[in-house]
């Protein structure tokens, strides 16, 4: 027999052989747990049975309906000991109204099984998609008027339908976050709107229950992992909108909490560098770092203060054909047509410095690196930005002039550092006041005096102190239909910006404290966060209570 046959042969055995293994632990399983074995790799298995399990819960469960008769249903499962099948099947059974007969199966059986799923048709969502019809938007409780309205409708969902109602909430009232947190008798939602975070309503821990599983498994996390914060995302689609939905489990007293941060792609394909509430001065100033080759744009701020969003703005407007943009984040939260985006990823090693250095091979002529968080990170940046690389990224710090000590902290010698700084930007948002129920009120003389004091010395081409003398009308937040009872509509960005030249270089060289680095910004002609700010609550774009909040941040 020639070697070919002959090793064919072989293989043909081992195969068989395993299988046979296969079949017999399966049978082994069954035994130990005084439960039917069956073998499904010849079942006439029908597809109308088979999706009572949707294909992507029976392959992580490992179970699969293989028989449904009226009430008669069979449940194959690989491993019923399972802490997750034993979750998830207390969960089918209240939701079918139906219990199971369990019969115990191999792996290849499981196989088998999931092969003959019928095929997705176009309408049919991905596995890490959720889809909600209009219908869904209404019959949710999506069209209550408030905060108040929509958490008493909420409460009434059947459990069932608790995740179409609480998603459909947050996009009616335009929530960029969900918070659903188990207590010892009940569940509490949150959303986050504009910023602040409001209660929205308290549902039973049911609800809570099947939010969880649901998500999990729509954000393919590990359904039986419960002592150990999880990660994940998946798409929602609703009414020709997509977004972004990243999840986030957390181990607590009484459950996991979870967390929903929604991004809209149309709203992210929609931003732009002029709509993020710069004045033309820092505008100008921010654009004519974006017109170098070389050098570093750094955005500063706290967490959610909407750095990550103003260096894609200028991403996107840098981005042209003839340029490689690629950026390094954790996680991608904007999709940039024609950028090249990848994603950290530290459980498999992929740092910032790892992934930065393999970029640098990629020869790009613009990177950006997500956030700067250690000397390894900073130095391969600054590095690339002196030698032909336009680098843009973030780091956390107070304030603009705290963002060059900030690098200098990270290990960045200022002799380095000077040079390849273009551009530094500080900044927060504010909530934008309603226009339909923004209510105007006189400036009381204490006012107008703190307005006095926080301007003094603001470049007159951006503030003229004449504004002062003259009669003044601020705006507060009442609350309306309109903004969900909020007084607030949106948000912007209140700003610092400079750039690093001439005086400022010579401070950054000589490790000057950021003291003398923001007199020497303000000087020439940056205005403070808190001056930016008040400039909108002149313009009537905010309120003073929103500026008296990010001051406090």
């Amino acid at each position: 027999m020639p070697a070919d046959d002959v090793r064919e042969e072989v293989n043909a055995r081992l195969a068989a052989l395993g299988r046979d293994q296969e079949e017999r632990l399966a049978q082994h399983r069954a035994r130990m747990l005084r439960l039917p074995y069956v073998s499904l790799t010849s079942w006439p298995l029908e597809s109308e049975a088979l999706a009572l399990v949707p294909r992507e819960v029976a392959a992580q469960v490992g179970a699969v309906i293989f028989y449904k008769r009226g009430r008669d249903v069979r449940l194959g499962v690989v491993n019923p000991a399972r802490d997750d099948f034993a979750a998830w099947l207390a969960e089918w059974q209240v939701k079918a109204g139906v219990t199971p007969q369990l019969f115990v199966i191999s792996r290849r059986s499981l196989v088998t099984a999931l092969a003959r799923y019928a095929p997705p048709t176009a309408a049919a969502a991905a596995k890490d998609e959720m889809v909600l019809d209009v219908a869904a938007l209404s019959t949710s409780g999506a069209r209550m008027a408030n905060l108040e309205e929509l958490g008493q409708s909420i409460e009434r969902i059947s459990p069932g339908e608790i995740l179409a109602a609480v998603v459909a909430g947050a996009l009616r009232l335009n929530a960029s976050d969900i918070h659903v947190e188990p207590t010892r008798e009940a569940a509490r939602l949150r959303y986050r709107i504009d910023g602040v975070l409001h209660d929205a309503a308290t549902f039973g821990l049911e609800g809570w229950r099947r939010i969880l599983s649901r998500v999990k498994v729509l954000a393919a996390l590990k359904l039986n992992v419960r002592s150990v914060p999880q990660d994940g995302s998946f798409v929602l689609k609703v009414d020709g909108q997509v977004f972004d939905v990243r999840v986030s489990t957390l181990p607590g007293a009484f459950g996991e909490n979870v967390v929903m941060r929604l991004f809209s792609r149309q709203e992210a394909e929609s931003f732009r560098l002029a709509t993020l509430g710069m004045k033309e001065r820092d505008l100008a100033i921010v654009r004519a770092g974006l017109r170098q080759s070389t050098g570093m744009v750094v955005a500063a701020g706290p967490t959610g203060s909407g750095k990550t969003t103003t260096i894609a703005a200028c991403v996107r407007e840098v981005n042209r054909p003839e340029l490689k943009i690629i950026t390094l984040e954790d996680p991608i939260e904007y999709r940039l047509p024609g950028v090249e985006q990848t994603e950290v990823d530290v459980r498999r090693g992929y740092t910032f410095a790892v992934g930065l250095r393999s970029i640098l091979r990629q020869d790009p002529d613009i990177i950006f690196v997500g956030e700067m968080r250690d000397l390894e990170t900073a130095e391969t940046s600054v590095h690339a930005s002196m030698t032909g690389h336009l680098v843009f990224s973030t780091v956390h710090a107070n304030d603009a002039a705290g963002v060059i000590l900030r690098i200098i902290d990270l290990g960045i010698k200022p002799y380095v550092l000077a040079p390849a700084l273009n551009v530094v930007i500080s900044q927060r948002l504010v909530r934008k006041v309603c226009t339909a129920c923004a209510e105007p009120y006189p400036v009381t003389p204490a006012q107008r005096e703190h307005v006095q004091q926080v301007m003094r010395g603001v470049a007159p081409d951006v503030f003229d102190p004449r504004r002062l003398a003259a009669k003044l009308t601020f705006v507060k937040a009442r609350g309306c239909a309109v903004c969900a009872g909020t007084g607030y509509q949106g948000r912007t960005g209140v700003f610092e910006v400079f750039a690093v030249r001439d005086e400022l270089e010579e401070l950054v060289l000589q490790g000057a404290d950021s003291n003398a680095i923001k007199a020497a910004a303000v000087r020439g002609g940056m205005t403070t966060v808190l001056q930016d700010a008040y400039l909108k609550v002149l313009d009537q774009i905010t309120t003073v209570e929103e500026v008296e909040r990010i001051s406090e941040e």
